[in-house]
């Protein structure tokens, strides 16, 4: 009995171990989507940030740099949840540094998630912070890029999970272009109808980070999991969304099936 006790003993911790290992991993998923409208751009470089966590985070700032770098991005797009904790500030900031250098020729945009919101109201501090770094936050609200003949509407819609999304704001003043909307929490397209957009990037879930049967079961993240819609490209009540499995972890410093995830999307529009 004992042995056996042992033998498990040690299963547990090279499984963890190897968890862990995981976080250290990153990989760079590349998406291609061709937009069902004519004109405007040929082609637009998207690199999409989420979850970093500053709590748990393996990746280093001059890897994470070098993987952003080597994608020769137009664009960068920030999916939320960057720190909880505020003494993580400078920590953040590195690796901010390190996102701003790279100075896409289309800017970076940036929307809040849950754990950002745990900070309260020294998330207008870091708001502004950030704001000076010359990256543009989004608080349910909409703005516009030209490209060529065509419109792209960025609409930064808050943190769905906690309650802090507000959809009419969001897309009020949008005109005539291209959506692309950028939102936490996958789950909060299914609140959108009557909304239209062509694409959302979004984050939260994961990947479910630690992949055990019925996890999120025990740990409830929204309706779309109970679904199995929790990574990657989906369309969902005929919206286009895409969710990240983001750079870092919540709870615990583990992944298990999944690994820290850059995305690079390329969008087309049609001939």
């Amino acid at each position: 009995m004992l042995f056996m006790l042992m033998i498990v003993a040690v299963a547990i911790a090279l499984l963890l171990s190897y968890a862990h290992w995981n976080t250290f991993r990153p990989v760079i998923r590349e998406v291609e989507m061709t937009l069902e409208k004519d004109g405007g751009f040929s082609e637009l470089r998207i690199v999409q940030l989420s979850d970093l966590h500053m709590e748990r985070q393996s990746i280093s700032p001059a890897r994470f740099a070098g993987a952003i770098a080597a994608a020769k991005p137009d664009m960068i797009v920030m999916t939320g949840d960057y720190l909880d904790n505020y003494k993580n500030l400078d920590k953040f900031m590195l690796y901010l540094d390190a996102i701003v250098a790279m100075k896409p020729q289309h800017g970076i945009w940036l929307v809040w998630g849950n754990h950002d919101h745990y900070l309260g109201d020294r998330i207008e501090d870091l708001g502004e912070m950030i704001r000076q770094k010359g990256v543009n936050v989004l608080e349910n609200e909409c703005e516009s890029i030209l490209f060529g003949d065509k419109r792209l509407n960025i609409i930064g819609i808050d943190d769905f999970c906690l309650g802090k999304s507000d959809i009419p704001r969001s897309f009020r003043g949008v005109q005539d272009g291209i959506n692309l909307v950028l939102s936490h929490d996958p789950n909060i397209v299914l609140e959108m109808e009557g909304h239209h957009f062509d694409l959302m990037l979004s984050g939260h879930l994961h990947g479910g980070q630690f992949k055990i049967p019925g996890a999120f079961k025990l740990f409830p993240m929204g309706e779309l999991p109970k679904s199995n819609v929790i990574s990657g490209a989906h369309n969902v009540q005929g919206k286009n969304i895409y969710i990240s499995d983001g750079m870092g972890q919540a709870g615990f410093n583990v992944r298990l099936g999944t690994r820290p995830e850059i995305t690079i999307h390329t969008l087309r529009t049609a001939a």
